[in-house]
């Protein structure tokens, strides 16, 4: 996020910010480095678009598998819900997974709205941040 913010100050606001003492071209290339390892941008845009995800099942599971998209699986019923997850965690020992109850779809995004809210703005700044840096090349260009 230093990075990110970094970005966002010389880009938009034409001022230096946390890592005044990195060239625009190594900005960039330490955001995208960090980027490709952490995933940040890609999860962000996987939850923006998991926002319409609806069910009236009252166990959802979250996954969240490093590049992929966010996935939802939801199940009526607490056990097999349960089985789910303990089965999903050893397949996928490096994935975030979440058990959620709830009555809703909508409390389900309300109980984790940190996971579901939408960050595409923050997604588009930086990666036009990035392309001004970089002298006008795509963010897809650069690994975005």
């Amino acid at each position: 996020m230093v990075y990110a913010s970094e970005i966002l100050a010389r880009a938009h606001e034409r001022m230096l910010g946390p890592v005044p003492d990195l060239s625009d071209r190594e900005l960039v290339e330490h955001f995208v480095t960090l980027d490709k390892e952490l995933g940040l941008l890609q999860m962000l845009r996987g939850l923006h678009a998991a926002r319409g995800v609806h069910s009236d099942k009252r166990n959802s599971i979250l996954i969240f598998r490093g590049e992929q998209e966010l996935e939802v699986r939801s199940y009526r019923d607490a056990t097999e819900a349960i089985q789910a997850l303990f089965e999903l965690e050893k397949q996928f020992p490096e994935a975030d997974i979440v058990l959620v109850r709830a009555d809703t779809s909508e409390e389900v995004r309300l109980a984790f709205r940190n996971y579901f809210s939408d960050a595409s703005e923050f997604i588009r700044l930086v990666d036009d941040g990035c392309a001004v840096l970089m002298e006008g090349a795509h963010p897809r260009d650069l690994g975005l």
